[in-house]
């Protein structure tokens, strides 16, 4: 019988990842239901996870609309893999279970940070920059 283990889950959400990165409404559901889990990452004291969550959500919207696209696709991938572990109920250690349901979220998480932090990094700095060019409507 094969265990049940981050990486296995981690694994069968690849999978899926290039059909719902293809799909714009596939996308859309996952971006949306991230967002809405975020709100309940904060409630369990994970601020920070929600932080990352929020910026992988930002980068995969950008991606999807054309605006960015200086990430691989590979990357793109297991940032969508990433989300979906995120979002679904049952993964490695269920959700349902207070505190403990989030932290196998939170190491899959940790790892996409790690191995794509240059990416993600790149990311952040051209959103700052895009934020700073944008001229602000008068009040």
């Amino acid at each position: 019988m094969k265990q049940n283990t981050i990486g296995n889950y981690f694994n069968k959400m690849k999978e899926k990842a290039n059909a719902v990165l293809e799909s714009s409404t596939q996308t859309g559901e996952l971006v949306t239901k991230a967002e809405d889990k975020t709100t309940q990452s904060d409630k369990q004291g994970l601020r920070d996870l929600g932080a990352q969550v929020k910026a992988l959500v930002r980068l995969v919207r950008s991606y999807k609309k054309g605006d960015y696209r200086d990430v691989s696709k590979k990357s793109m991938v297991l940032i969508v893999a990433g989300l979906l572990y995120f979002v679904s109920p049952i993964d490695a250690v269920p959700d349902f279970l207070i505190g403990a349901g989030l932290l196998d979220d939170a190491t899959v998480l940790a790892f996409l940070f790690k191995t794509l932090s240059s990416e993600i990094s790149a990311f952040q700095t051209w959103e700052e920059t895009e934020e700073d060019t944008y001229i602000k409507p008068a009040p």
